[in-house]
């Protein structure tokens, strides 16, 4: 490691380290930290393949010239020219097929957002509760799931609380941000730089619009904002103030926007529906209704049917998995999760719209790349009880892929059973557990 990044590094750990010994602290002195060694060391952090920003500008022509980027954006910061540009705006489909906004900003300002970002992830990250997960070092969504886990085997478990907020990236609100930062930071610039981007708008067809709510999707320092004011309006409110007036046990897992909660008694259930959304409203923040519900949710429930009709509802979703009650070979019941239908779903239309834009290409092009994709599936949805929801998607992979590879010929002849002698096919992985 070079000797300015061993520097970098362990003024970074000592402001971590301040941090943990005094959760009152408020930092003074933060933005000389941003000196050119850490620019660089930030863009090397950024996805070296990401879109342009409006200025057109890809991250490997700000590569190019690394040096002279670098230097030019540290005289800005220090001349105080530094103006935020507007994040072009695209969309991306979602599960349920309705588009998602996302806000691609310049390379420029994803260096410096990274950086940024580094620095306030060293002052909060000691600060988050234990059962955040989103969006920090050495916690994945498997760790969250796990946590669930755990959390709804336990006998004082009989209740789940599935909550959604809807648009909450949209829907920040850019005053109550900014006094949740000023909590921990008093560097002034530091807080500046964090409001300009705030503020910056984005970028649609030509047209630029300022919003007054809002952190984009797509900036590097978006995820960390939006978990810093989630860790306010409602980690803090339900550890300090809520479960502390519950009776029975109650416990919250959260990751990034999409949390859920565990409860011993329903009347504690109810409650906490009614008054996290009086919570949610004073913070300019709402509910989905139409994804947020409460179910029985206990090895000992009754309505933990195998067989029939099922009057209450026995499973809910929670990061791309649903979650059950999976009966044992001793009568007894367990928590297992598989792959959600909307997951599976997407991943299908993805894959079959890839196969669309490339249907010209080489079956054996076809082959490895499909095959990266399934072994990404099996890397996230991998987990125990899920094999045979694995096994039933390559299936659909297959057949998805077999009926395009017909449309290349009027006069095709590629039945299922040539299909499966071929041997392109066999490069496609066969399911496997993590």
């Amino acid at each position: 490691m070079h000797r300015n990044e061993t520097n970098l590094s362990t003024k970074l750990q000592r402001i971590e380290e301040l941090a943990e010994k005094d959760q009152n602290m408020r930092f003074t002195s933060l933005a000389h930290l941003l000196n050119p060694e850490m620019l660089r060391t930030s863009f090397k952090k950024l996805n070296q393949h990401g879109a342009a920003g409006v200025d057109g500008i890809t991250v490997k022509e700000y590569r190019e010239y690394l040096g002279i980027n670098t230097e030019a954006l540290h005289k800005e910061l220090k001349s105080g020219k530094y103006r935020a540009t507007s994040v072009r705006r695209v969309y991306i489909p979602k599960a349920d097929g309705k588009l998602r906004p996302l806000g691609i900003p310049t390379v420029k300002d994803r260096v410096l957002q990274r950086a940024v970002g580094d620095i306030i992830s060293k002052i909060y990250e000691p600060y988050f509760i234990e059962n955040s997960y989103g969006f920090r070092p050495k916690r994945s969504c498997h760790d969250a799931i796990n946590a669930l886990k755990k959390a709804a085997r336990s006998k004082r478990s009989n209740y789940v609380v599935e909550a959604d907020i809807k648009s909450y990236f949209d829907t920040v609100n850019h005053d109550w941000m900014m006094k949740f930062l000023s909590h921990r930071i008093a560097d002034k610039q530091i807080l500046r730089l964090v409001k300009k981007w705030l503020n910056a708008g984005h970028m649609e067809n030509g047209v630029v619009s300022h919003n007054e709510e809002g952190t984009p999707q797509g900036g590097p320092i978006s995820p960390l904002l939006a978990n810093i004011y989630l860790h306010y309006v409602l980690d803090l409110w339900f550890e300090k103030r809520f479960k502390k007036s519950c009776e029975g046990r109650a416990k919250l897992i959260r990751y990034a926007d999409d949390f859920v909660v565990c409860f011993e008694k329903k009347e504690e259930a109810e409650r906490f529906m009614i008054e996290m959304e009086k919570r949610f409203a004073a913070f300019n923040l709402t509910l989905a209704v139409d994804k947020t519900q409460l179910i029985e949710f206990s090895k000992r429930s009754r309505h933990n049917v195998t067989k029939g009709e099922c009057i209450v509802k026995k499973t809910f979703d929670f990061l791309g998995f649903t979650h059950y009650m999976r009966r044992k070979n001793n009568g007894k019941y367990t928590v297992a999760s598989k792959p959600s239908r909307k997951s599976r779903n997407k991943f299908l239309k993805s894959v079959k719209g890839w196969l669309r834009d490339n249907i010209s290409k080489n079956v054996w092009y076809h082959a490895f790349s499909l095959r990266k994709k399934l072994f990404g599936y099996y890397n996230y949805f991998g987990l125990k009880h899920c094999l045979p929801s694995l096994i039933k998607t390559r299936f659909h992979v297959e057949r998805i892929w077999l009926k395009l590879l017909r449309r290349r010929s009027h006069k095709h002849n590629l039945t299922w059973e040539k299909y499966l002698t071929k041997p392109w096919r066999f490069k496609l992985p066969k399911p496997s557990l993590r």
